[in-house]
């Protein structure tokens, strides 16, 4: 068992990034080793989620039982126990369900129309590229948007330091992003939509991602599957507070700061 894979609770308040999902993980927070499905379920329930986390099947015979048919169809979330990746993507179900939700419905439907062995379609391929790697920034501020669209890291982390830490937020969706945050590296990067929106800014101040998650939701079913832009890549390690070191060689680095 390598270092990573050992249950470890301080992270969940130490981490700039997995301290997000403290509303779930404080469930866990006096565990003295991993949970066991039994707890998963009883959070789940709580939660008033219509998902069963289940034991990860051994062989899989037919497309009903693939990972995302078996959630949308059977409402089962096969979850494999310690385990830093499948913890987080619990951890985004009970954050995000409405979203999680809507993903596993255009997954599932863009899977269906496809014959047997044959490739994912760009939907697909986005929706996985989301869910384990997406974000989402919001500011009131439209300029600071602008500048993570046109990769000025400079001003946006540096010049604006102030408005970005007063009126922008990251807010991390994907679980493969959390899973890294257990040992940040450079070259973290997450793929992002863009949102203007004063009062969810707010609420995500709070740490309220309810309505953000609505409005995500909402989002996925009406624009992407539609416009199908491709996401802003967004160096999440930039923020302040996020890397030991944030000199000014730091976001210098072109291979980071692009």
């Amino acid at each position: 068992m390598s270092s990573d894979d050992l249950w470890k609770t301080d992270v969940f308040i130490n981490s700039p990034i997995i301290k997000q999902l403290k509303r779930s993980t404080s469930f866990f927070k006096d565990y003295s080793d991993w949970p066991e499905l039994e707890d998963y379920r009883k959070l789940f329930a709580r939660a008033s989620l219509d998902i069963t986390p289940v034991a990860q099947a051994n062989i899989i015979n037919s497309f009903e039982e693939q990972y995302e048919p078996r959630v949308f169809l059977k409402r089962e979330l096969q979850t494999r126990t310690r385990n830093w990746h499948d913890f987080f993507n619990a951890m985004v179900w009970l954050t995000f369900p409405d979203t999680k939700n809507t993903l596993n419905e255009l997954h599932y439907s863009e899977a269906s129309k496809r014959a047997a062995g044959s490739n994912r379609s760009k939907l697909e391929n986005r929706i996985t590229q989301f869910d384990e790697c997406g974000a989402i920034l919001i500011s009131n501020n439209n300029d600071l948007l602008k500048m993570v669209e046109e990769h000025q890291w400079q001003q946006l982390f540096i010049e604006n330091k102030r408005e970005f830490q007063n009126n922008f937020r990251c807010i991390v969706f994907g679980h493969a992003i959390f899973e890294k945050a257990l040992a940040p590296y450079l070259g973290m990067t997450c793929h992002c939509i863009l949102v203007n929106n004063d009062l969810l800014l707010e609420q995500c101040k709070a740490s309220d991602y309810s309505q953000l998650d609505k409005y995500l939701s909402k989002h996925w079913r009406e624009k992407v599957p539609i416009s199908m832009n491709k996401f802003h890549a967004f160096p999440i390690l930039g923020i302040p507070g996020y890397w030991h070191d944030q000199s000014s060689e730091f976001y210098s680095d072109k291979n980071y700061f692009r």
